[in-house]
């Protein structure tokens, strides 16, 4: 993804802040950025499943799977301490606070997508818990089957990660729904096509 398409991603997620672009905007994004490929230390954990774990044997997870070959269970993060810096900026630097937040959340799904292009072709979207109907608790399931503490992400009672900046999903291998608009059960709410971007690097729509 070039540096004007993740710009894009970041302000999609700026947009429900009504930030708007701007020259100072920019900058301020870059510097976030340059800190954050300092800071961050992504790691991605995952598992390949010929037949889906017993928890996606139900909607909307049937549906998302339809016709697939297979699915994969992951966990990824950038690391404590892009937590540590978001919680100092936000006692010290409330505007650049909300920027890095922003970036901090586009670079993990970007960091994510390229990782995810070296475990094959034919892959679909990442659909997490919490997506199109489906219930955060399955989060739960996720921890279960990765055991994610061995890279440094915890689940909290309430099913909130740790650090933040994490995310856990399934990723359909083959099937019906392909990284388009068009085929996204969830583009009827998406944040990104609200704010007119996409949230994968494919030219499709």
């Amino acid at each position: 993804m070039s540096s004007s398409k993740l710009t894009e991603r970041i302000y999609a997620y700026l947009g429900f802040h009504s930030v708007e672009k701007s020259g100072e905007t920019d900058a301020a994004i870059l510097t976030c950025l340059d800190e954050l490929k300092e800071i961050a230390h992504f790691r991605y954990k995952y598992k390949f499943f010929n037949t889906p774990p017993e928890f996606l044997k139900k909607e909307p997870y049937t549906s998302y799977l339809r016709g697939s070959s297979g699915v994969i269970v992951a966990v990824m993060t950038l690391g404590g301490e892009v937590d540590a810096r978001i919680k100092f900026l936000g006692r010290t630097h409330a505007a650049k606070a909300l920027v890095f937040d922003a970036c901090a959340s586009a670079y993990l799904e970007h960091l994510s997508d390229e990782y995810e292009k070296t475990l094959g072709d034919n892959l679909s979207y990442r659909f997490c818990p919490g997506y199109g109907g489906s219930s955060v608790e399955d989060l739960k399931f996720i921890f279960k089957i990765l055991s994610p503490e061995k890279i440094g992400v915890t689940l909290s009672d309430a099913n909130y990660m740790l650090p933040s900046k994490s995310m856990a999903g399934v990723i359909a291998v083959g099937g019906a729904l392909q990284k388009t608009c068009g085929s996204c059960i969830v583009a009827d709410n998406c944040k990104y096509l609200k704010g007119g971007v996409k949230c994968y690097g494919s030219e499709k729509k």
